[in-house]
Parts: C-alpha cells; structure tokens; sequence
C-alpha cells in the first residue's frame, strides 16, 4: 500500500513544481506561447515513444480516438490559462486561483446534471471560500496590487480544470493508461499549437529554441508524463478518499516552492488559508465515509 500511496503522493507534487518552473522560465526571459507548446510537445513525443512500445494496446475506432482528442482539449486550456495568469499574478496566487476548480466542478455538475450538491459538498464550498478568502490575501490588502486579468486568467484555468475532469472520469475509462492519456494528450497539443501558432511565428528563433530544451523538458515530464502515470498506478489501488487527500498536495508544493525558491512573501494568514482549502477538498470524501 506504501508505494502506491508514494506514487500519487509524487505524482501531485509534481504538479504543484509547474508553476515555478514557469516563473523561472520567464525570469530568463521565456514567452508564454514557448513554455506552453514546449511543455506539451515535449510531453506528446515522450508519451509517443511509451505508446509506440507498449504492448498494452487496444484496437479502437476513430470516433473513439476523436472523442479522447477532444476530451483533452480541456487540458490544453489549462495550461494556457493557468501560465498567462502566472504572466500577471505570484506563483502563490495562481495555484489558489487554479483550486477553485472544486467549487466550480460542483456548479458545473449542477448547471450540466442537475445533481443537487449533498451537505458534504455544501460545508465543502464554504469551507473553500472562507481558505480561499485567507489564502489569496484579500484580508489584509493583498489582491490590492494583483492585475484583475491574471484573476480572470487563473479562474478560467480552474474551469479548464474542471471540465477535463468531467470529461476524463466518463470517456473510455477502461482503456490502457499509456494509449489513453497518448490520444488525449494529442488533442490538448493540437489546441495548444493551434492558439499560439501566430505567437510563435514572431518569435526569435535561437532564444524559442533554448527555452524550449531548457523549461520544455521540465515542465513536459512534471506536467504531462510523470503525473498521469503515477496516478494510473496508484489511485486505483488507495481509493479516492485517500487520493484526494494526497492529491492535494499539489497545493502546498506550490505555495511552499513559491516562497522559498522565488522569494515571494506567504504571511501565516495565507498558510492558514491553505490548510482550510486542503480541509475543504477532502471534507467531501470524509463526509461520505459517515
């Protein structure tokens, strides 16, 4: 049981490592559009190379495989979203903003199913708001300089986030985790290239093509690779309640990293306000247990 709770343990932390890899990159002096197609090519010919090898393979029909592609669309929007909101706003205040997609996939559930949140979900939300409130500093003056667009920006990643999770609990869950995640994963790279193709058009040739080996790598294996595997290893073996707590740490590597590797200010109030939002995203699934 120990590894399998290590690897969903690391394969979160590892995500919570993208947004200062992303605040590096663009303290050397990376655009968003290169850090963003970097990250996703480099992470599709890493998946290509696993899936090309894989004897796991299923024989699907090209319906299927347009369904996968487009369910990984929401992917793709995530991380344009989420690094034009770094562009704006701290490190810390974009992985809070990038969390709210547990309140927003409960609206979404409402608004799409008409599935009426039960009291753990209700107590779930107001709990998110109040960490929320205390994590991102508006109570003592801290939104008072962040740029309102880099709010926006986060939000919408958040809703990014939320609907690639509705689309990837329900779309051929059943298929080997290398071909699935290779299809979707093709879909958000596909995306990707489409939104920043006249971006990348403009740029320097010589300083695109560094950014991209020295921040692609990174943030391709950190954020397209590692995780997904990690989490097809290990979730299915601890369960959900235990995965969304360690899940969840994703949220504190972040904040923690942004303030001892880039120096960004984290007051107690805002720690505190972590540690209510990590209370509010497992309430639910302890609540269930009652």
């Amino acid at each position: 049981m120990l590894r399998y709770m290590l690897a969903v343990f690391i394969g979160s932390c590892s995500y919570g490592v993208l947004s200062t890899i992303v605040k590096l990159a663009y303290q050397a002096g990376a655009k968003t559009s290169v850090v963003t197609v970097g990250q996703f090519l480099i992470g599709w010919f890493i998946l290509f190379v696993c899936y090309f090898f894989s004897r796991r393979k299923e024989k699907i029909s090209y319906q299927d495989k347009g369904k996968l592609m487009l369910a990984g669309i929401p992917t793709g929007l995530v991380g344009v979203f989420y690094y034009l909101a770094l562009v704006k706003v701290e490190a810390s205040l974009g992985i809070i903003l990038l969390f709210q997609f547990v309140w927003i996939g409960i609206v979404l559930d409402y608004l799409f199913f008409k599935r009426t949140p039960d009291k753990g979900k209700a107590m779930s939300v107001m709990i998110l708001f109040v960490g929320t409130l205390m994590a991102s500093g508006i109570i003592h003056g801290g939104l008072i300089g962040a740029d309102l667009i880099g709010i926006v920006y986060g939000l919408l990643a958040a809703v990014s986030f939320s609907l690639f999770i509705f689309t990837n609990a329900s779309i051929l869950p059943a298929l080997p985790p290398v071909q699935r995640s290779y299809y979707m994963v093709t879909g958000s790279t596909l995306a990707v290239l489409v939104i920043f193709l006249p971006s990348l058009m403009n740029l320097n040739g010589g300083d695109s093509l560094l950014s991209l080996g020295t921040y692609g790598i990174m943030l391709g294996l950190f954020g397209v690779v590692i995780p997904p595997f990690l989490f097809a290893y290990g979730m299915p073996k601890i369960g959900a309640t235990l995965g969304s707590i360690l899940g969840s740490a994703e949220l504190p590597v972040a904040v923690g990293l942004s303030m001892f590797v880039l120096g960004e200010r984290v007051t107690v109030i805002q720690w505190i306000g972590v540690v209510i939002i990590f209370i509010g995203i497992i309430f639910p699934n302890l609540y269930k247990r009652r």
